[in-house]
């Protein structure tokens, strides 16, 4: 693809609400002190409206919040119908009328399963059956009703706490006849959390060869199997940038990623991060596409997809810098800060 190429935004995040009827050991959440918000049902008609005769590749309801926890759940799905429709969620809160809907209307669904049994309950204070039986009545009711899809992809963040449930939870996956199983790892937002990551900048054969177990069983169980990178590689790929995506907020703010889309603390390999909110617009005030055209964003989209940002992670002067310690700007210049994002390295994985 040449950047000549990128003629419109292909692919739409859209946050209904960022709040969530779980508080999950390792969430973004967790880290913030933004007060917690609902999408208005007038910016949900409007960002239908806006892209109603779009030939969008796939519309996304997720976030960082609980997409089935907004009341929204039910206008998305009916106004989204028509597209390629992917929704991310925890599977805890399905009701029967949501199943329904599911089923006649979604392409995909994402279902977060981060460990098994004993351990998920840790990790979310929720029991793992619940989340199993609700996805084994969309199964029911996609054979009842002679359909392929949903499809379900089964994510899975892996962290040191949890990397022994892996093989349970791969099962679990065939048990669901799971399309595919995403493994992400964990992006650490709490002190108790930094020292439980499984990359290394350098050398991980430990991992690798987990990894390598991993594909052979996945393999022989006929799923596929999404993997992230353990150590860092020299390419960067914003999944983002590349897909020609756009991410609006509960806040009815526009973004270029959900990293951005709220403020946060990262800890990257141990090392506390501020992640300021970046919003290009707001469509209270401005049309999406005029926001996603506009100088500002474009030349945010040019430099990510040129890499004409630093490298942080791998920088012999990042122990003694502190402009690495914010998201605010880069050693370049550049604002946002991108120069030490795990996503594009792969080591972080969105559905």
């Amino acid at each position: 693809m040449l950047w000549g190429d990128f003629v419109g935004f292909e692919k739409l995040y859209i946050e209904l609400t960022d709040k969530c009827n779980l508080n999950c050991k390792m969430c973004y959440r967790r880290s913030w002190s933004e007060i917690p918000r609902d999408m208005d049902i007038e910016i949900l008609r409007r960002i239908y409206d806006e892209v109603r005769d779009k030939n969008l590749k796939e519309v996304i309801l997720g976030g960082i919040g609980e997409p089935t926890f907004s009341h929204l759940i039910y206008d998305a799905i009916n106004l989204f119908s028509n597209f390629n429709l992917t929704i991310t969620t925890n599977g805890t809160i399905l009701n029967e009328k949501l199943k329904e809907l599911i089923v006649d209307y979604v392409d995909k669904l994402v279902v977060s399963i981060d460990g098994f049994e004993d351990k998920y309950e840790d990790i979310r204070g929720f029991n793992l059956n619940r989340v199993v039986n609700n996805i084994k009545d969309i199964n029911n009711l996609k054979m009842k009703r002679k359909k392929e899809k949903p499809y379900i992809v089964i994510q899975f963040v892996a962290t040191k706490d949890n990397i022994d449930d892996i093989f349970k939870v791969l099962d679990l996956a065939n048990e669901l006849n799971a399309f595919q199983i995403i493994i992400s790892n964990v992006i650490p937002q709490t002190d108790d959390y930094k020292d439980k990551i499984l990359y290394t900048k350098y050398e991980n054969n430990e991992m690798k060869t987990l990894f390598e177990r991993l594909r052979i069983y996945s393999f022989r169980r006929g799923l596929n199997l999404m993997l992230p990178n353990v150590e860092l590689k020299t390419e960067r790929y914003c999944p983002f940038i590349e897909e020609n995506a756009i991410v609006i907020g509960a806040d009815g703010g526009v973004y270029s990623c959900y990293r951005f889309s709220h403020s946060i603390n990262e800890y990257i390999f141990e090392k506390e991060k501020k992640v300021s909110k970046y919003s290009f617009g707001s469509i209270y005030e401005r049309r999406i596409e005029d926001i996603y055209e506009s100088s500002d964003y474009q030349n945010f989209k040019m430099r990510v997809f040129n890499n004409r940002y630093p490298s942080c992670l791998d920088c012999d002067l990042v122990d003694g810098c502190d402009i690495v310690k914010t998201s605010d700007y880069d050693c370049y210049t550049n604002k946002p800060s991108c120069a030490d994002c795990l996503w594009s390295r792969k080591i972080a994985i969105c559905p």
